[in-house]
């Protein structure tokens, strides 16, 4: 599917425009979001749909018995933005999305993320085409949400690595301009940390056009190898093994504190940026004991769910590794503490 980019309105205020669109309108949402955009701009629109999950099987649901719309309008976080995707995709009409956090790139991707038995499966094929970036309703929410974003694209770092991991050992084709372009995205994340930290507008612009240009080169090439590692085979079986949700920079940010060290791929410089970008590494809102089951399971859920090589194929998960890095995180949390 060829690469179609949004158009993306930023700037204070931006989402009252909602308020001028014509027929029909769905809106999905949480309670949050949707009591935060109310605070901006008063709106009734025809269905306003509060996001329960994830599972195929309630998107399914919603789907059909969803009225019928001109328009779907997701505003909130990722399950949001992509419960809107799902809905426009079967149903081929106009979508706009109003993501009230900027903590993943759900709302520019073409692919929906849904679970299955509990694991992410990616479905649909639909580009965002309209975007609103609100400056003051992103900044309602809790900064480390923001910051969260980071994370998809910080994750560059340990995915390259598994990429030409992949390229040497079994062929698997590897695009050196694709990895440039993706290393430039990183470096770029670098310069531009301490504006993410903030959530200034300079830092949400940030977030948002790494999005956009990782979604572009991602699809281009048909994988999304360059920013999706072993790391992210770290969150999904955190997610997998306990049955909750987590922030998904958490998650991400764990994986990639855990895959670096296992890579040997620096895993010092690693931590550095993602102290500076404010990302919660040590996945805070899970127990150790979750952490360390999810370490020692990695390689069975990669086999398992079918995932792709990575350093997992190469690197044996030792009790050692599993004892050290665990030991590290809780070290790195009692000194957070203090």
């Amino acid at each position: 599917m060829q690469y179609m980019p949004p158009e993306i309105r930023s700037g204070h205020g931006t989402a009252r425009e909602l308020a001028n669109i014509k027929g029909t309108v769905a809106v999905i949402t949480m309670d949050e979001p949707w009591r935060l955009l109310q605070e901006t701009c008063a709106w009734a629109p025809g269905t306003v749909h509060m996001v329960t999950d994830m599972e195929l099987e309630t998107l399914e649901r919603l789907d059909r018995e969803l009225p019928a719309c001109d328009t779907i309008v997701g505003i909130g976080g990722g399950s949001c933005c992509d419960t809107a995707k799902f809905l426009a995709w079967k149903r081929d009409c106009r979508m706009v999305l109003v993501p009230t956090i900027v903590s993943v790139d759900a709302p520019l991707t073409d692919a929906v993320g849904v679970r299955v038995n509990g694991v992410v499966k990616y479905v649909g094929k639909i580009f965002p085409r309209e975007m609103i970036i609100d400056y003051d309703l992103i900044q309602k929410a809790p900064p480390e949400l923001n910051r969260a974003g980071a994370g998809d694209i910080a994750s560059i770092h340990t995915a390259l690595h598994d990429w030409q991991l992949a390229h040497r050992h079994n062929g698997e084709a590897f695009h050196a301009d694709v990895a440039k372009a993706a290393r430039e995205c990183l470096e770029e994340l670098d310069a531009n940390a301490d504006e993410i930290f903030a959530v200034s507008p300079r830092g949400i612009d940030t977030i948002v056009e790494l999005y956009r240009r990782e979604v572009e080169f991602c699809t281009r090439i048909g994988t999304s190898r360059p920013e999706e590692g072993a790391e992210h085979i770290v969150a999904y079986n955190l997610e997998h093994l306990t049955g909750r949700h987590f922030i998904h920079g958490d998650l991400v940010g764990l994986g990639i504190f855990i895959i670096a060290r296992l890579q040997n791929n620096d895993p010092a410089w690693a931590e550095d940026l993602m102290r500076r970008l404010g990302l919660r590494f040590t996945c805070p809102d899970a127990s150790l004991e979750e952490i360390r089951a999810c370490i020692k399971t990695l390689e069975d859920f990669k086999e398992e769910a079918g995932m792709f090589f990575s350093v997992l194929d190469t690197t044996p998960v030792s009790p050692d590794f599993v004892a050290e890095t665990v030991a590290e995180i809780q070290r790195i949390r009692d000194q957070d503490a203090q």
